[in-house]
């Protein structure tokens, strides 16, 4: 499911953006403005996406509130929900070339995400854990993994949406202590979960300090990511090199299941899509159906699902959240998936024949 990102993502990803700085929260922007040479909106993102290649270390907070109720509803059925719900904090290093390291904290483990020229590895302290994945002569496999550089992902999601959206630029302000513009996108197609994505861009490097996604649903952003604290100067090479420690258990992988166990509800082939950009809706197989059983349990599962009666007269499962929506549909058909209403689902359900 490519748009349910996971917490190193958004960052898709993506991932991860407020009428201005009046209607974000005091950790992502500073109530005060600065003084900025005007750009426009189309300036402003092709400054984004020519913007050269910058080195940098700084803590990124990631906050998501996609479930909303939900989230204490999957909490009281007693498992250990694996969807990306509520705060995490990432030190992310970004040096010259590929080198890259995601380094996700909370007070009892630490996992990390190191990636270099020769390749990557991710270590789980909590079990002791390491996976290491080679990279060949192809770049590609390391373009892969610094596609989960949180300034790629802006850039994917603007070049993507910036056709069928309202751009605009609105009020300067301050990220982390850096003075940044403000790129606000809203679609002009309907059916979208989406109300308006904002994205804070640095203004002197146009790197992407935070963004933030504002749903139809609720009227606080159900998804923030932004940088506490960011230095613009290269970090030590030691931050992209690792060793297992004596005793851990060590694992080699493909680059597709490394970056899996960062985001559970990816699938490892290309989904067919239907509809275009904010429509834009993910034809998954049935058996993601498993995994999201596994990652939330069975009975999570089941108080998420709301049987919806088809144009067909078949009955299939909808799952809702304040940003996502799926749709199961019956006889082990396959999933549709996306930041879409539950009608537009319903929909490209009858086109394919349900």
């Amino acid at each position: 499911m490519a748009r349910w990102k996971y917490r190193f993502g958004i960052p898709l990803v993506g991932a991860a953006v407020a009428l201005g700085a009046a209607s974000l929260t005091p950790a992502l922007t500073n109530a005060q403005t600065p003084l900025l040479q005007p750009m426009s909106a189309s300036q402003l993102i092709a400054a984004v996406i020519g913007a050269a290649p910058v080195q940098y270390s700084g803590q990124l907070q990631i906050t998501s509130n996609i479930l909303g109720s939900d989230a204490s509803l999957l909490s009281s059925v007693g498992q250990g929900v694996a969807l990306p719900e509520g705060t995490s904090q990432v030190m992310v290093y970004r040096g010259a070339g590929a080198n890259l390291r995601l380094q996700e904290i909370n007070a009892q483990s630490e996992r990390d995400l190191y990636v270099n020229s020769a390749g990557a590895w991710s270590w789980n302290s909590a079990n002791t854990s390491a996976e290491h994945v080679a990279f060949g002569s192809s770049t590609q496999e390391s373009s892969s993994m610094q596609q989960m550089n949180p300034t790629e992902m802006a850039d994917a999601l603007v070049g993507r949406l910036a056709p069928t959206s309202d751009v605009t630029v609105g009020a300067n302000t301050y990220v982390a202590g850096h003075a940044a513009y403000t790129l606000s996108l809203a679609p002009l197609q309907s059916g979208s979960t989406i109300s308006s994505v904002r994205i804070f861009v640095d203004a002197k490097n146009y790197h992407v300090l935070a963004v933030s996604v504002n749903s139809v649903y609720s009227s606080s952003p159900v998804l923030q990511m932004g940088y506490q604290s960011i230095t613009f100067a290269d970090p030590s090479t030691s931050n992209f090199a690792f060793t297992p420690p004596t005793g851990a258990t060590v694992k080699t992988v493909t680059t597709t299941q490394l970056q899996a166990m960062f985001d559970p509800m990816s699938t490892s082939t290309n989904p067919v899509t239907l509809g275009t950009s904010w429509q834009t809706v993910d034809e998954l197989p049935a058996t993601l159906l498993g995994q999201l059983s596994s990652s939330i349990g069975a009975k999570g599962l089941a108080e998420l699902e709301t049987p919806v009666v088809l144009a067909n007269g078949e009955t299939a499962e909808s799952i809702h959240t304040a940003l996502f929506n799926l749709l199961v549909l019956p006889n082990n058909g396959p999933i549709l998936a996306g930041a879409v209403r539950g009608s537009v689902l319903e929909s490209d359900a009858g086109a394919l024949g349900f």
